[in-house]
């Protein structure tokens, strides 16, 4: 057994091995990070690894830092900065992760060959087809509309309307520059054709017809994750979340007061209209676009879309019966529960990471549309209404926090590396 200042083959062998799996770790959290992880779920993946391979770390992730101190037990450890910034969800490349980090923990493989299949998978970036896309952005405006209750026309104006975002989607993949006015752009876009085919005489509810279409680009999710990093005292990162998705909700609302305000200048004020309610066989139909969509969207493999299903279903279906049995602020509550409990259910036999199906269920609780409406009241100069969407989105992202780590005490995630697992350390 060598020491770290020995000299020799053995000694430079195992310096070797120490170096290569604090690699490991160190690009495993980046990826994590890069494929959507909050900060508690890349901290204790790392934390894991670190104690699974004989290193002592410690670990504090960001949204846009990971810091890290890594070492041998009894040693100074080496402090490492990654600079990170936050990611489209993957599913499809975050199992593929899982399962490196089982192999290199269980060892079932060499550090040495896991660092390299996590560069492998961070570099093979598989987009589907732009047509796909184009279509899951269709099937997203559509369900959204039916799901908030509008009727045919609103139907067929946000699924238009969600083709319009689906082309500067494009067009920020090609321009990656231009992904930084995507949103806000996208919804002055929306707001403006909404605007002008209410004032034809397409009679429709304009804000579910607005909201629908740019659903995609709320970033509803964030601010649940944001609440469950504060819940779990991950201030920083819950805070600099949270301040984030203000932000964008905040310029998302001033891309719609625009587009709103330029239709209205052009073709005057269109009188608010409530629409015709879709008849309730049409939840369904609403539901599977849904399901469709956000299987393309969050990147699922093919053998992942039943398990999408089963988190919409759940987040649904739970929703639905929270709201009847509790209202609708705190219905989010037994969703959030039902889709957590089936989440960790599904990785505890599948090893596969929870979030295949909590995110596409939380994505159908997130309060991002009462937050958008919020600001969009607000920029209109009603802020009396704003303030009572503001609370209602923090009541609404807190029931969802709530059952998020009731359902995490009732059946917990497994453990990232399992207690009986046997492993070498690196290092004596």
């Amino acid at each position: 057994m060598c020491g770290p200042l020995q000299r020799g083959p053995c000694s430079g062998a195992c310096y070797h091995r120490r170096v290569t799996a604090q690699q490991f770790v160190l690009e495993l959290g980046r990826a994590m990070h890069a494929l959507g992880s909050p900060a508690y779920r890349v901290e204790d993946t790392m934390d894991a690894c670190a104690r699974a391979l004989g290193l002592q770390g410690s670990f504090f992730a960001t949204p846009t830092a990971i810091f890290a101190g890594l070492g041998r037990p009894g040693e100074e450890p080496r402090t490492h900065l990654l600079r990170v910034a936050p990611g489209e969800h993957d599913l499809g490349r975050l199992a593929a992760l899982y399962a490196i980090r089982d192999d290199v923990t269980t060892a079932m493989t060499t550090p040495t060959r896991g660092l390299l299949r996590v560069r492998e998978v961070m570099g093979h970036r598989t987009r589907p087809s732009h047509g796909r896309e184009l279509l899951a952005h269709v099937l997203a405006g559509g369900g959204a509309a039916v799901l908030f209750g509008g009727g045919g026309h609103e139907v067929l104006v946000a699924g238009s309307a969600g083709f319009l975002v689906g082309c500067l989607g494009l067009v920020s993949q090609w321009r990656p520059t231009f992904s930084d006015v995507q949103a806000p752009l996208a919804c002055a876009l929306v707001a403006f054709v909404v605007h002008l085919l209410a004032a034809a005489g397409f009679g429709l509810s304009v804000p579910i017809a607005t909201i629908a279409a740019i659903v995609v680009l709320l970033p509803g999710l964030s601010f649940t994750t944001a609440l469950a990093e504060l819940s779990m005292r991950h201030l920083s990162s819950g805070s600099a979340r949270l301040l984030g998705t203000v932000a964008v909700l905040l310029s998302m609302a001033i891309g719609v007061g625009l587009g709103d305000r330029a239709a209205e200048l052009l073709v005057g004020r269109v009188p608010a209209t409530t629409g015709e309610a879709s008849w309730w066989g049409w939840q369904v139909p609403g539901l599977v676009a849904t399901w469709i969509a956000y299987s393309v969207l969050l990147r699922a493999e093919r053998r992942q879309f039943g398990w999408v299903l089963l988190g919409v279903a759940c987040g649904y279906g739970g929703a639905r019966l929270g709201r009847e049995t509790l209202g609708p602020e705190l219905g989010a509550f037994v969703g959030a529960l039902l889709v957590t409990i089936a989440g960790n259910l599904f990785s505890r036999f599948k090893r596969r990471p929870s979030a295949v199906v909590r995110t596409p269920g939380l994505l159908l609780l997130v309060p991002g549309s009462l937050g958008y409406r919020s600001l969009a009241t607000a920029v209109a100069g009603d802020f009396a209404r704003s303030a009572e969407f503001l609370f209602q989105m923090l009541l609404v992202g807190g029931s969802i926090v709530a059952g998020l780590l009731i359902a995490g005490v009732l059946v917990p995630p497994p453990l990232a590396v399992e207690p009986d697992s046997r492993l070498r350390s690196f290092g004596p």
